[in-house]
């Protein structure tokens, strides 16, 4: 049986961020939440609008979770993140390319909510794989 704070973050992962879902971001993120995640300061508004870029940038995109850990009122997530990359993203026009990045996300839960949260995309990788920057593995 899957624990309320292991489903908690899935929803939010899978619905909220997956199918852009705000009645999911609504339901299960608190009014009072706190991010560390620079790029999602400012509360449900900014985190709506990061979704909803994303699905524009990403909309085939798919969430794999492939690991998880909870501890008490904490849950660690390991998710496989896929897409194509078919709208603009981070100033990066379109470029049809398929992306997996490795996305790590830790959440406190109460009363069926997230409370806190630290978000670890793989955004090196991703900016790499969208041709941004070649690894020093690919240099000639």
């Amino acid at each position: 049986m899957e624990s309320v704070e292991l489903n908690v973050i899935r929803q939010v992962v899978e619905k909220g961020f997956g199918n852009a879902d705000m009645n999911i971001i609504d339901q299960f993120i608190a009014d009072n939440w706190i991010e560390h995640q620079q790029t999602l300061k400012g509360g449900k508004e900014v985190l709506k609008k990061a979704i909803m870029s994303l699905a524009k940038a990403f909309p085939d995109r798919r969430y794999e979770l492939a690991n998880h850990s909870v501890v008490g009122d904490t849950v660690w997530v390991h998710y496989k993140f896929s897409a194509i990359h078919a709208g603009a993203f981070m100033g990066i026009e379109p470029t049809g390319k398929k992306i997996m990045i490795d996305v790590m996300d830790i959440a406190r839960i109460q009363n069926g909510q997230i409370i806190e949260h630290w978000g670890i995309p793989d955004r090196f990788t991703l900016l790499m794989q969208l041709g941004f920057f070649q690894s020093a593995s690919n240099k000639s």
